[in-house]
């Protein structure tokens, strides 16, 4: 076994023909495959990978390893360990994607896993736009860098709750870096009633065939009020625009917004993960 540097443009039409049909569980990763970016890598049975039948996977050894790896079992964690060590230039924060791969990598870094949490991978199944009906108080726009002060508070809570290690305190400041990366590569919605920003959702993922939704939260003050599902159900239609597929993840214990994405449209398709060093 082989990690390979995917590097010309033959290498990166090969490895988006193998991501595509596994896509709704590694858009992150697909994400890179699309931009051609650096520090991807073939997982090969041979040294020079030229069809489909010698790969194994697809890796990104960031500081977040995304990851396609359709078949764990044919990997050995010690072979892959050997491959990945001299490669490694930058030190692991997180690993993510779907837990049978999540579980494999753990075993192969050298860094203590603070944190796993498990989520429920679900896809959009619905082919038409749906129609959204807001007061007149109401409305959605798309944001822009002009809106961070206005993001900010939505996006620490949710940083907070969400993607954070329980304890550690989320500075406006840190919030404001990651909404200013958002906002650069991603599509983030804000809900406006009477003015005031209290409900945000975007992509944090743009792959070949799907978009990945994130950052999904309302304020505490006006929940109940469907505002998260006018959101999601936007950027849908908008990815039903672009001949793209949605998907998102949700927390394994948290049934309510299960049973919200449920009814909006979604379905479950895989067991996710995201290992915390």
């Amino acid at each position: 076994m082989n990690l390979i540097p995917i590097e010309t443009p033959e290498d990166f039409n090969l490895a988006k023909q193998f991501v595509i049909p596994h896509e709704e569980t590694c858009i992150s990763l697909a994400s890179l495959v699309r931009r051609k970016s650096e520090d991807l890598f073939f997982i090969s049975k041979s040294n020079i990978p030229s069809t489909l039948n010698e790969l194994l996977g697809i890796i990104s050894l960031e500081h977040t390893i995304y990851f396609c790896i359709p078949n764990p079992n044919l990997i050995s964690a010690e072979e892959l360990t050997l491959q990945i060590r001299p490669l490694q230039k930058k030190e692991i924060k997180c690993i993510s994607g779907e837990y049978s791969g999540v579980e494999l990598l753990t075993n192969v870094s050298s860094s203590n896993i603070k944190q796993t949490c498990h989520y429920k991978m679900m896809i959009y199944e619905n082919t038409k736009q749906n129609k959204i009906e807001l007061s007149d108080n109401e409305n959605i726009i798309r944001c822009t860098e002009n809106d961070i002060d206005n993001l900010t508070f939505l996006q620490k809570e949710y940083m907070k709750n969400e993607i954070v290690i329980p304890g550690k305190k989320i500075s406006d400041a840190e919030a404001a870096i990651m909404l200013r990366q958002i906002l650069k590569n991603q599509l983030c919605l804000a809900l406006i009633c009477n003015g005031d920003f209290v409900a945000k959702a975007n992509t944090n993922a743009i792959g070949i065939n799907y978009i990945q939704i994130g950052g999904v939260f309302t304020h505490p003050l006006y929940r109940n009020n469907g505002y998260a599902s006018a959101l999601i159900q936007t950027i849908c239609n908008r990815s039903i625009k672009a001949n793209k597929k949605a998907a998102l993840f949700v927390k394994e214990k948290n049934m309510d917004a299960f049973s919200i994405y449920q009814k909006l449209g979604f379905s479950e398709c895989a067991h996710y993960a995201i290992a915390y060093f």
